[in-house]
């Protein structure tokens, strides 16, 4: 992926240098957790929950438990990019003390930062797997969003989550990178995080991090940070992703805006559709469940059950189990093949003279769904978009 993207990133950081938090006079040993820290195979789990059962969560939690970085970390106040600045200059200086330090790249500890802080972030602030079903990514990939809709109602249930995509979603969201046409996004993490302006240290403001995780199979393949700041007054979902898009210089920006819109824009249509009251969201707490199961026995069950239990991960279940007839299928006239009637998030009019404004979801229609022999068709692409700060 563009290189240049990386640069932004870190400029950006710079940029709100008045919001970092006071880092550690000196370091510490951070070898061991190094060695566990990176994520090769999935293995068929959530990139987080991959991250906490090779061991790299209780080794950070060694490393760095008992300063004054941990707690910190944990602050509701404190962002993704603040714990990878740390983490990088933790890096720069154990290089002098450590031969295995010494060894990686700046690109490789870069890519070792964030993969750590978005583990971190996301485990520190107690975060959710979000799956959507099948049919939820059907009616979401085949919809549009009103981009004038405020900013202010994109806002995910929790102040970290990580939404994992399905086989729907991974067919339909790209990669911006033409090099890497077998890599696909798995996932991406959500930080909604309230924090001190730049500006006034007294004003408080709300920042979006999307981190898109990217893989080849069963891989890790890579990923694209994404932040900006989501309350501004009136501001629009249109004029936000215009906004962070806006500072993107790339060799290639047309495809990078165009995949990125597609990406960001459903992880839009996921949040709005969770605010909706009548959203399906089913919990699912098999790990929680299988601790407090593992408390009560003896040593050697105990060890077992945990062990078990180390792909275990809570998380929600959100959509529709099933595409209901009246969204399957469709009238059209005759000749007219098979096609998604895209549906569409919009405000709604209601009340004493339509003075009042509701959310509401209009479902896409599969027009001719009987003549369909395979694959329901694939939806064509429409732009909707995010701020790109920085890619792996």
């Amino acid at each position: 992926m563009p290189k240049n993207l990386k640069q932004y990133g870190q400029a950006r950081a710079t940029n709100m240098q008045g919001q970092q938090p006071a880092r550690m006079d000196g370091f510490v040993n951070i070898g061991p957790a190094l060695v566990r820290s990176p994520v090769t195979q999935l293995f068929g789990r959530p990139y987080p929950i991959q991250f906490r059962t090779q061991g790299a969560l209780d080794a950070w939690a060694h490393a760095l438990g008992n300063t004054g970085l941990w707690p910190l970390w944990q602050a509701p106040g404190t962002l993704c990019w603040q714990i990878r600045r740390e983490i990088l200059r933790q890096l720069e200086c154990t290089r002098s003390s450590s031969s295995l330090v010494a060894q990686i790249s700046d690109e490789d500890c870069l890519r070792l930062a964030f993969q750590v802080s978005t583990n971190l972030k996301y485990h520190l602030s107690e975060g959710t797997v979000i799956e959507a079903t099948a049919a939820l990514e059907t009616l979401l990939a085949n919809s549009d969003v009103d981009l004038s809709l405020p900013m202010s109602m994109v806002a995910p249930p929790y102040r970290a989550q990580y939404l994992r995509f399905g086989e729907v979603a991974k067919r339909y969201l790209k990669v911006p990178d033409p090099q890497s046409p077998d890599h696909c996004f798995g996932g991406v993490f959500c930080f909604l995080t309230r924090h001190a302006s730049s500006g006034d240290p007294e004003e408080k403001c709300w920042t979006l991090e999307l981190v898109f995780i990217s893989k080849r199979q069963d891989s890790y393949g890579g990923h694209v940070s994404l932040l900006g700041e989501t309350d501004r007054g009136d501001l629009t979902v249109g004029e936000w992703l215009a906004e962070i898009l806006g500072n993107v210089k790339a060799a290639d920006e047309s495809e990078i805006h165009r995949s990125m819109h597609a990406a960001v824009g459903y992880v839009v249509r996921v949040f709005l559709y969770m605010a909706l009251k009548q959203a399906r969201v089913t919990p699912h707490c098999e790990y929680d469940e299988a601790l407090r199961r593992a408390a009560g026995l003896g040593e050697r069950k105990r060890a077992k059950l945990l062990q078990r239990a180390a792909s275990l991960y809570d998380g929600i279940l959100v959509g529709p189990e099933a595409l209901s007839p009246g969204v399957s299928e469709g009238a059209a006239g005759n000749g007219v093949t098979p096609h998604w009637r895209r549906g569409h998030f919009r405000m709604q009019p209601f009340g004493i003279g339509n003075q009042q404004r509701k959310l509401i979801f209009v479902a896409p229609t599969l027009i001719h769904a009987e003549q369909l022999q395979g694959d329901v068709p694939a939806p064509k692409s429409y732009r909707a978009g995010a701020a790109v700060v920085s890619t792996t």
